[in-house]
């Protein structure tokens, strides 16, 4: 041990005493490091914690598919909810709904007890049946959860409180539970608080109701509208679960052809369903970082085989007073790991600006990214880290330390050749391993901004800028019923497009890019209609007239709606082109009929319009048929408005509100930005993948960069008695120039190809995180290989000039 720590001592004086070699490798490893750091914090963060629920591994998400016509992922029908409750593979089934139409509600009161009103504002609602809470074995903070007899149609006017509203809105008050509050103006009694950071699949969520399912309505049973958790039977598999599940719903289509023909049961994990969308762009940032920390070793490794060889005399010294090559390897691995621990605590530092920046940028885009942070799991991480980087970096100047002799060391190092043969193609086996896998990050960083390009170019079948947007509920207001509701949107929209600085204002049920939203199925008015289960489905949007010239969106064909389109006329609707060229592929759809299925009654409109698709939700996704119907004639019970402004659009914000409060001081005004941030956060996840492998691949490209000029740096100083024979001979500048970078080029080579051989396989893991981009893009391929291959001869020109400048005499005096 104490000479374990003699030796740790003498390592540390020598790092002290060479500050810039220890310089370069602390910011190196510190670079390499934290960024392993960081990564892991936030695949810890989504992928391994496990959910805040009592044995979450057994927790199974429900949805129900009809692979016929490409529908996935579906909510599930009440009655087979019901059915699947008595499945022998689970131990249980809870069912929660966040229908678009109660989404959202206007929560008046609240603040401590005995403090004054609160303005009235809208909250994110889901429902829950009462066995949802004992089946995930989480219980309110304060208070209790739903019983079964307040799960119940007219009995469910009770509500659970998010943690983080209960803060907010009624000042953390530890006596909340029984007080009375006001939802879309209905009383509801609280029951409870539920714990910090509780949630299912929307983390969003404010406050929860009950269920209410009516099991003795044919109607509530057949709507799509549920998502149902399940929980697997102890000794019981997630493949027992779809089998069974499976058997049901094909008993199910036979029992009830007209609700479950063509549909089926599909089961996931309830992990796998928060995680799966970013499963995959996580293990390729993680795969990212790994390489970006071998190229830090290399790096590293290469520095240390310099310092070792300038060592080689000192090292012959010891070996010749009676250290045995052991002690030798054993200190030169431990003068590594003190680096890499040094190097790590640094890092540590860097990780945590990286983490913070991670979740600001991505927390909207990532599920469960805000719980990323440094704690004792990580710490540990860091440490594991930092000390199996010290051994790999410490591996190649520890065993190409052979035995040493005095008087062949001293001989070599006045010729000036300080390294073995074996020593210099150890360096150069390094670079081509940095170059290597500097291309594969680069590569994969390319192709990734290569996609984000595209994804900036791809219309979204709308003028985003100067563009306002505000949510406006209505229901449970003076203003809910459909009359007061066409008067008070009409009032509105023409009080908003008087004010300074505002060109038009329209309301729409939904906005381009936040979602699918209302749907139903709809047949071809005089077309034989298909079964019930095979009718197609097509989005619904409720729009005021003059919505397509605000948001500019272009007029296809046929008219847009006026204000004559009300409930006296006859009913019309507008389509989207996709809608249009799937029903009337090269013909002419206005005057055509469509009859919504899924309307209570069916209602049957005339086509009168044909509008340019809009992007409902993303930029990457496939256009969906549209149907546009005036708010006139089937008016919604929440609305967004969309205001035109002459100049930066929050600049209008606050005197819009002002607009609708004094047409109703109760009325709450929601979620107000701008279009161009809607657009911006439905690119968040994108922007977010692409930065971090963008940042990953110039550091590795830098750590390249660095290390060839390193190591041909040295090797130029290393070869300065070669160099002056060779120019004492009549070798000329041309040539030595060639000597130099002819061997960079070499190495470039290499690398290139490995990196190209590499890459080849590695991106087929990125499929699906391109947009428009081919995994094996030429181009891509070809500029990230000629611009490192470029950086590379630079790096090894500039010692290269050093070496073009030499004086033959002073070379060959060199020692």
């Amino acid at each position: 041990m104490r000479a374990l720590l003699r030796d740790l001592r003498y390592g540390v004086r020598r790092f002290r005493r060479t500050p810039r070699f220890t310089a370069v490798v602390l910011l190196t490893l510190a670079l390499g490091i934290g960024a392993a750091i960081a990564i892991f914090s936030v695949v810890d963060a989504v992928l391994l914690k496990p959910l805040p629920f009592h044995d979450p591994g057994r927790l199974l998400v429900i949805w129900e598919k009809n692979p016929a016509h490409h529908r996935f992922r579906m909510f599930a029908a009440g009655c087979n909810f019901r059915d699947w409750q008595a499945a022998r593979s689970l131990a249980g089934a809870a069912a929660l709904q966040d229908a678009p139409q109660e989404a959202h509600m206007n929560l008046s009161g609240g603040g401590a007890a005995g403090a004054g009103a609160v303005e009235p504002e809208e909250v994110r609602v889901e429902r829950l049946s009462a066995g949802m809470l004992p089946l995930l074995g989480v219980q309110p903070m304060i208070g209790r959860a739903f019983r079964t007899e307040e799960d119940q149609p007219g009995h469910a006017n009770f509500v659970l409180l998010s943690h983080s509203l209960w803060e907010r809105r009624f000042a953390a008050d530890a006596g909340i539970a029984g007080r009375p509050v006001r939802l879309r103006g209905q009383s509801y009694t609280v029951l409870g608080v539920m714990p910090p950071g509780f949630a299912l699949l929307d983390p969003a969520v404010d406050l929860w109701l009950p269920l209410g399912l009516n099991f003795n309505d044919p109607f509530a049973l057949a709507r799509r509208s549920l998502t149902v958790i399940g929980r697997l039977r102890a000794g019981a598999a997630i493949e027992q679960a779809r089998t069974e599940l499976e058997a049901m719903g094909a008993r199910g289509e036979q029992a009830n052809p007209q609700v479950d023909a063509g549909w089926r049961p599909s089961v996931f994990s309830l992990t796998d369903e928060l995680v799966g969308d970013v499963r995959r762009p996580l293990v390729v940032l993680t795969a990212a970082v790994g390489l970006l920390l071998a190229i830090a070793c290399a790096n590293v490794a290469n520095l240390m085989l310099v310092r070792g060889a300038g060592r080689r005399r000192e090292l012959a010294i010891r070996t010749a007073m009676g250290a045995s090559h052991g002690r030798i390897v054993v200190q030169l691995l431990l003068e590594s790991v003190v680096l890499a621990l040094a190097g790590g605590a640094l890092g540590l530092g860097l990780a945590r600006a990286a983490v913070a920046l991670a979740v600001s940028l991505g927390s909207g885009s990532i599920p469960r990214l805000a719980q990323a942070q440094l704690d004792g799991r990580l710490l540990a991480f860091a440490l594991a880290v930092s000390v199996l980087t010290g051994v790999l970096f410490g591996l190649a100047p520890a065993l190409s330390a052979p035995d040493l002799n005095l008087n062949q060391t001293l001989a070599a190092s006045g010729r000036g050749n300080t390294i073995t043969r074996t020593g210099r193609w150890l360096r150069s086996g390094l670079v081509v391993v940095e170059m290597g896998l500097a291309l594969v990050v680069l590569i994969g960083a390319g192709l990734l901004a290569r996609s984000f390009v595209r994804l900036l170019a791809t219309p979204p079948g709308f003028q985003p800028g100067n563009l306002l947007t505000f949510r406006v509920p209505l229901a449970g207001g003076r203003n809910s019923t459909r009359e007061r509701a066409v008067a008070f949107f009409q009032q509105l929209e023409e009080t908003v497009s008087s004010l300074p600085g505002v060109r038009a204002a329209s309301a729409t049920s939904a906005l381009p890019l936040t979602g699918l939203d209302l749907g139903s199925a709809f047949v071809v008015d005089g077309r034989p209609r298909p079964p019930e289960g095979e009718r197609p489905i097509a989005l619904m949007r409720y729009i005021t007239p003059g919505y397509f010239r605000v948001m500019g969106i272009p007029q296809v064909a046929g008219r847009a709606f006026t204000a004559s389109d009300n409930m006296q006329s006859a009913p019309v609707i507008v389509v989207n082109q996709t809608l249009a060229r799937r029903f009337w592929p090269g013909a002419n759809p206005l005057g055509g009929r469509l009859a919504m299925v899924d309307f209570n009654p069916p209602r049957t409109g005339e086509i009168v319009g044909v509008v340019g698709d809009v992007k409902s939700e993303g930029i990457d996704k496939d256009d969906w048929p549209t149907v546009y119907v005036p708010y006139r004639q089937v008016p919604a019970t929440t609305m967004v408005m969309a205001v035109r402004t002459a100049g930066p659009p929050m600049a209008a914000a606050s005197a819009v509100e002002r607009a609708v409060h004094q047409l109703d001081p109760d009325q709450p005004v929601a979620n107000r930005r701008s279009m161009e941030e809607v657009l911006g956060q439905s690119m968040a996840g994108w922007r977010f993948q692409t930065l971090l492998l963008a940042l990953f691949g110039l550091i590795s490209f830098a750590l390249a960069a660095v290390g060839i000029y390193g190591v041909v740096s040295y090797d130029v100083g290393d070869r300065t008695h070669e160099i002056g024979i060779h120019m004492a001979m009549g070798a000329q500048p041309g040539d030595v120039l060639w000597l130099v970078v002819g061997g960079v080029a070499r190495l470039a080579l290499g690398g290139i190809a490995a990196g190209l051989a590499a890459a080849a396989g590695a991106t087929r893991l990125m499929t699906s995180m391109l947009y428009g981009v081919d995994p094996r893009d030429f181009y891509t391929y070809a500029a990230i290989s000629l611009i490192l291959g470029a950086v590379a001869l630079i790096a090894g020109y500039m010692p290269a000039r050093r070496a073009m400048r030499l004086d033959p005499m002073a070379a060959l005096r060199h020692e």
